[in-house]
C-alpha cells in the first residue's frame, strides 16, 4: 500500500486523485463515492463488455444449466456479478 497524500480541494469541490492510485486502481471514467466511518471510500467503476450477459450465458450452459433453472442462475449472476467470471478483451476490463 502507499502512503496516504494530501491533496486540494477547490472551491468548486473538486480534487485530484494522485497518478499513483488513479494508475494503480485502472480507474477510468467514473468512481463511486461513499461516507464511511472514517471518511470518504471512492472505487473505480470498471465497465463491462458488451458482450457481457452473452458470456454469463455461455458459462452457466457450460456448467449444464438449463430450462428455468438456466434462468434463475442467469438472474443471480446479473444481480451479482463477483461470483462469476468473462473473457476480458484487455486487462484493464476486469472486475
Amino acid at each position: 500500500m502507499s502512503s496516504p497524500k494530501k491533496v486540494k480541494v477547490s472551491k468548486q469541490r473538486q480534487m485530484t486523485i494522485p497518478k499513483e492510485f488513479f494508475d494503480a486502481l485502472h480507474i477510468q471514467e467514473e468512481v463511486t463515492v461513499e461516507l464511511v466511518e472514517e471518511g470518504l471510500l471512492i472505487k473505480p467503476v470498471h465497465k463491462l463488455p458488451d458482450d457481457f450477459a452473452e458470456q454469463i450465458l455461455e458459462s452457466l450452459v457450460a456448467k449444464g444449466f438449463s430450462g428455468q433453472e438456466l434462468v434463475e442462475k442467469f438472474k443471480e449472476a446479473t444481480q451479482s456479478t463477483g461470483w462469476t467470471t468473462f473473457r476480458a478483451m484487455n486487462q484493464n476490463d476486469t472486475i
